[in-house]
């Protein structure tokens, strides 16, 4: 417990046997009870937990009888958080990435109402290019870009680090049964919350990489992962700026759709034609074409600047721990 706050940390664990244990026995005694979800592990992480919960009364198991992905476990725990009445879900990796010397550093913004979401940040650290493999190191910075656009939190990095701390009050006010259950969860997540104008900060914290080893495969959902956060940059304009409340970034970025998905096509596709007839291009239609492209670039970034500016007050900048 934090600030008279009850504190629930959530693991997710597939095939962790070897360090869900060092997870577990390194847990802050601030937490005040371990929702541990065994997304039906192939090894014996569920022996392990259960031996575990002989002699440690905050540990509850909840075994998932198909593996649905690290979403589906979360949307679990936070589920059994709520109907345990805890006031903060913390998300902890099952893998002891997660140091917990940082757990006061992710909760406390939380426990002490600075805001309703905060998330581990380990590419401000000094050494991350140091202890982060490269190839995750750039996937990241990537993703990064991409969830910016897609969450509305533009100040965010690291968004797949999976060490969190959400407001159960806030976690009430989304539809986590509608989270995606296994890859892109976190930007979907972050989605939701901007939709509810949750607060959200960056804790920085330490990159850590020890005897875990991924089965993920970066390169190969990058791709679906980029398409799944262009489609929630549109679903987040629409729902927040447009079918909510027509403000001034829904105006602007949907001026800007109309050119780009309407317009252009159409004088395109009479370019296309007129060339084929002609077998010359009509300077006046390819003028129309260069012009609406360059009305489509201004107004999307009004749209951009209308957005940061509409997102300012629940973008709350990176809490620096001592």
């Amino acid at each position: 417990m934090i600030n008279e706050k009850s504190i629930s940390v959530i693991i997710p664990a597939y095939n962790e046997e070897l360090l869900i244990e060092k997870t577990i026995n390194t847990m802050p005694d601030e937490a005040d009870i371990l929702i541990i979800v065994n997304d039906a592990s192939k090894d014996n992480t569920k022996k392990v937990v259960e031996n575990l919960q002989k002699t440690n009364e905050k540990i509850l198991l909840i075994n998932h009888e198909k593996n649905e992905g690290v979403g589906s476990a979360l949307i679990t725990g936070y589920k059994k958080s709520l109907e345990l009445n805890y006031d903060i879900s913390v998300v902890m990796p099952g893998d002891a990435q997660a140091l917990p010397k940082d757990f006061l550093n992710i909760v406390n913004p939380v426990a002490n109402d600075l805001v309703d979401y905060s998330k581990g940040n380990r590419l401000k650290h000094k050494d991350v290019k140091k202890i982060m493999p490269r190839y995750r190191l750039i996937g990241n910075t990537l993703l990064t870009l991409f969830t910016k656009f897609a969450s509305g939190y533009f100040h965010i990095m690291d968004p797949q680090m999976g060490y969190t701390a959400l407001k159960n009050n806030m976690l009430k006010k989304i539809e986590i049964d509608n989270l995606i259950r296994r890859y892109g969860y976190p930007g979907h997540l972050l989605h939701m919350l901007n939709i509810e104008d949750a607060r959200v900060c960056d804790v920085d914290i330490t990159p850590h990489y020890g005897e875990e080893k991924s089965g993920l495969r970066l390169w190969n959902i990058l791709p679906k992962l980029f398409f799944l956060l262009i489609y929630l940059f549109f679903r987040r304009v629409f729902k927040k700026f447009i079918t909510r409340n027509l403000s001034p970034a829904g105006i602007s970025y949907l001026l800007s759709f109309i050119i780009l998905l309407v317009v252009e096509p159409i004088l395109l596709l009479r370019l296309q034609n007129l060339y084929e007839i002609n077998q010359t291009v009509p300077e006046l239609t390819l003028m129309l074409v260069l012009n609406f492209l360059i009305i489509f670039l201004v107004l999307f970034l009004f749209g951009l600047m209308f957005d940061v500016q509409e997102n300012k007050d629940i973008s709350i900048k990176k809490i620096i721990n001592e």
